[in-house]
């Protein structure tokens, strides 16, 4: 039986998950969270499906030992497997991919371009979900091989992030003049302000406030919300803590006074 005082998992391949986490803090401010991102595999978008799901199951089965009541999977490419993960968890999953689909379904967008990881272009799950839900609005996919990569390392050169940035959303536009730009990747809000100086006539969607709001609804419907006045963040990581640390930083997250590294071997 879940309790209301059981945390809120977040899970990402990399660093990128705690743009979610930043608005879970915003949405839901009394709720603890533990997230963990697997920075010592990323990028996930470079793997194959069955390799990207055995690393994601083991984070989601580290997560049941945390006593977590759901979890929030803040990476794109892990949100694609989310079918095949779902038997396997006895909490809630929530897809930051149906989250951020169902919004462009509900804003009635003519067209959109999507930016993610080649993997999450190549499983097709954006043009899918939105086509399903409003069949005449056009999506133009493209997938980037080394902007995850890059900030996972926490490798902010300007000058290679808007090289990489520029070259992949110039294939959007080449195919449809699109308004709007779906930054289908967590890693992506954190080079937000790139985006904006190298495209700042486009309007740019980060579906982690979407994945939020679906968070604290579920939660509202199973009564599970904490009413705690504001919650506690542990964040942990395979890979480099003292990336993760500035990053938390970066984006004014509260709670953590450190982060630590944890292998789940």
């Amino acid at each position: 039986m879940y309790q209301n005082s059981f945390p809120i998992g977040v899970i990402d391949s990399g660093i990128g998950g705690l743009t979610v986490v930043r608005q879970i803090q915003r949405i839901l401010p009394g709720e603890d969270i533990i997230f963990f991102g697997d920075s010592a595999n990323c990028p996930y978008g470079n793997r194959s499906a069955d390799e990207i799901y055995e690393l994601s199951l083991r984070m989601l089965r580290y997560m049941e030992s945390r006593g977590v009541k759901c979890v929030a999977i803040a990476c794109n490419t892990i949100s694609s497997l989310v079918e095949r993960l779902r038997p396997q968890c006895p909490f809630p999953l929530i897809s930051i991919i149906e989250s951020g689909a169902d919004y462009i379904a509900r804003e009635k967008l003519p067209s959109v371009g999507v930016i993610a990881t080649e993997f999450t272009v190549s499983a097709g799950v954006y043009d899918t979900r939105i086509h399903a839900l409003a069949p005449d609005c056009e999506v133009v996919s493209r997938g980037s091989p080394e902007l995850a990569g890059l900030i996972d390392r926490g490798d902010l050169n300007q000058a290679v992030i808007d090289e990489e940035i520029t070259a992949q959303v110039d294939v959007i536009l080449s195919r449809a003049p699109v308004r709007d730009l779906l930054l289908a990747c967590t890693h992506f809000p954190i080079v937000e302000e790139n985006f904006r100086r190298c495209f700042p006539e486009l309007r740019l969607i980060d579906p982690a406030e979407q994945q939020a709001i679906a968070v604290k609804n579920m939660l509202v419907y199973r009564t599970l919300t904490n009413p705690q006045n504001r919650g506690s963040l542990t964040v942990e990581t395979s890979g480099d803590p003292d990336v993760y640390a500035a990053i938390a930083r970066m984006l004014s997250l509260y709670g953590p006074k450190d982060c630590k590294a944890v292998s789940l071997t």
